[in-house]
């Protein structure tokens, strides 16, 4: 009787760890799509672009194949977490392509950064802001600062802003940046690899483009 008795406490908490982690599972691959996600596409037109856009999305799956291959255009990449499906948002503006809108999420010690970009045809950078950030270096005199430097670069451009091994600022990057270098770091950081991956993982949808489809 006392076997069968701890068995079936054995099995009872067995059952209950199988629970515990498909719940937190679940919650952790819910709250990452989220954070991965552009939260309101219309009011980020608004602030982007400030037009009467239409937009649609282009779907595509992050495999390991583009982290590397993000690897071999910049010094850093894609967490592993971010293998997954992304989207990026083709805006159109009286029936032509008009720009590119994606969201990315980056951790800092204030806790995770989300950062809406908006992408120009060419892929060099039209600007971003900051769909949620607790640090209050994400402010509206820091956020302009930075997107005065990037607006319209290409990842060539941006890298100029960067060491060699991307980890810090480098010469000119310091000058650009003295009154929020960290929060900078980061941003630059964030809008290489969203370039990168733009590039890579949607290859096929921006030839088509380009092509005038």
């Amino acid at each position: 009787m006392v076997d069968v008795m701890v068995g079936a406490m054995k099995r009872n908490k067995l059952y209950g760890l199988i629970i515990l982690l498909t719940v937190e599972i679940f919650t952790l691959s819910s709250a990452h799509a989220a954070f991965c996600s552009l939260r309101d596409p219309v009011s980020a037109i608004q602030i982007l672009y400030q037009g009467d856009y239409q937009f649609r999305s282009l779907i595509a799956t992050v495999t390991e194949q583009d982290r590397l291959a993000v690897k071999e255009k910049l010094p850093f990449t894609l967490h592993k977490s971010e293998v997954s499906k992304h989207t990026l948002y083709l805006l159109y503006k009286n029936g032509e392509h008009a720009g590119f809108l994606q969201a990315r999420s980056e951790w800092a010690k204030w806790g995770l950064i989300e950062i809406a970009w908006a992408i120009n045809l060419d892929r060099s950078l039209k600007g971003f802001y900051f769909q949620r950030c607790r640090s209050p270096e994400c402010n509206d005199t820091v956020m302009n600062n930075i997107n005065k430097h990037l607006h319209n670069k290409s990842i060539e451009q941006l890298m100029l802003f960067l060491s060699a091994d991307g980890e810090a600022l480098s010469e000119s990057g310091e000058s650009a940046f003295s009154t929020s270098p960290i929060i900078a770091l980061l941003v630059l950081r964030s809008a290489l690899k969203t370039l990168a991956i733009t590039d890579i993982s949607w290859a096929k949808d921006i030839e088509k483009i380009e092509a005038g489809y």
